[in-house]
């Protein structure tokens, strides 16, 4: 399955605005379903890096939480281990960055 790419021209674009109540800000929105369990859903990875302090898993990833735009948790390093059902974002991932670490170049 290949990435879908939409372009919009400025004039379609507005200025985000910004929030009104000093001192809040949005949540963050609640687990969804993925694969019959609750859990949240990647939109990008980032980047990758090998942190050799873990003992179990050495890859790390730095993904993109799906609707966490301007929260602290809009981007997190996790082990690779815990990206679940990802395999189309690696993929798109590691064919744009092939020179990154990989799971073949964590081992």
């Amino acid at each position: 399955m290949h990435a879908v790419h939409l372009v919009f021209h400025v004039s379609q674009l507005e200025p985000a605005m910004p929030n009104s109540i000093p001192n809040w800000t949005q949540p963050p929105p609640p687990p969804v379903k993925v694969d019959g369990e609750l859990g949240f859903k990647i939109s990008e990875i980032l980047d990758s890096k090998i942190d050799r302090q873990h003992k179990t898993c050495k890859l790390l990833y730095l993904v993109w939480w799906t609707s966490y735009e301007g929260t602290n948790e809009e981007t997190l390093w996790l082990l690779a281990t815990k990206l679940g059902n990802t395999v189309e974002l690696l993929d798109k991932y590691h064919s744009q960055y092939p020179d990154k670490p990989s799971p073949l170049a964590s081992v």
